[in-house]
């Protein structure tokens, strides 16, 4: 097959992927009421990991990749709430806030990973399994991370890592079920020059809405009830 014919082949792929998706006997197209807060690590005076030889800031890229999972998210009947929708710095402390005053039902922290071992590779998800944290919303944030995980590797994601308990600020002090994304080692060649392709991000973002919809409908998932008292936060942050 030439190259011009697998292109084809490959964006004629795409489509009917896509077609699936947005079509209207999708399930995907139904209204949704479920609050779920993306969180694009860093911005603003923190860039995260970040080489001006190699053209990459941390913080640009998962505002990209947020951005993205936003939008398939709202092909699917949900309104996703960013953390950040600009270049601004916003206190880790704020984040988590942010998310548990407006009663959001999910908690997804989006990330590029960086490693000393340049050979280190591969997207894995971080959920919080700390003493002060409730049985439960532990158990409901590993099955959320399993679940983008999965969906992650069925999107093209080039090697699974696996889930993992860590102690990071926003998915330690949020109410919900939440989960860290590492989308990918920066530090690492091929998965640098993956994650700085735009077609690539896209699997990547597709993979990591997915996922959080299998969760929604699958048997972890409980609807987070809002007060009448409570105080909503603004998302925007300057």
């Amino acid at each position: 097959m030439s190259n011009s014919s697998f292109l084809l082949l490959f964006f004629f792929l795409g489509f009917v992927v896509e077609a699936s998706v947005d079509g209207s006997p999708s399930p995907h197209r139904v209204r949704r009421n479920e609050v779920i807060y993306i969180d694009p690590g860093h911005g603003g005076k923190d860039k995260g990991t970040a080489s001006k030889e190699l053209g990459y800031e941390e913080k640009s890229l998962t505002l990209t990749l947020a951005n993205s999972v936003q939008s398939y998210l709202r092909r699917m009947g949900y309104k996703p709430v960013l953390t950040r929708s600009t270049d601004v710095y916003v206190d880790l402390g704020k984040r988590a806030a942010l998310a548990n005053q407006n009663k959001a039902d999910i908690f997804v922290s989006i990330h590029c990973n960086y490693s000393s071992n340049v050979s280190a590779f591969g997207t894995e998800v971080y959920f919080y399994n700390g003493n002060n944290n409730t049985a439960s919303r532990s158990r409901r944030s590993e099955a959320l991370g399993k679940d983008i995980l999965n969906s992650m590797q069925k999107n093209g994601a080039l090697k699974i890592r696996g889930v993992k308990a860590g102690n990071f600020a926003v998915i330690r002090e949020t109410d919900m079920p939440a989960v860290l994304v590492e989308t990918g080692f920066l530090s690492n060649s091929r998965e640098r020059a993956a994650l700085l392709d735009a077609r690539y991000r896209m699997h990547v973002a597709k993979g990591i809405a997915e996922g959080i919809h299998t969760f929604i409908v699958g048997p972890n998932f409980q609807k987070n009830v809002p007060s009448v008292k409570t105080r909503k936060l603004s998302p925007q942050t300057s």
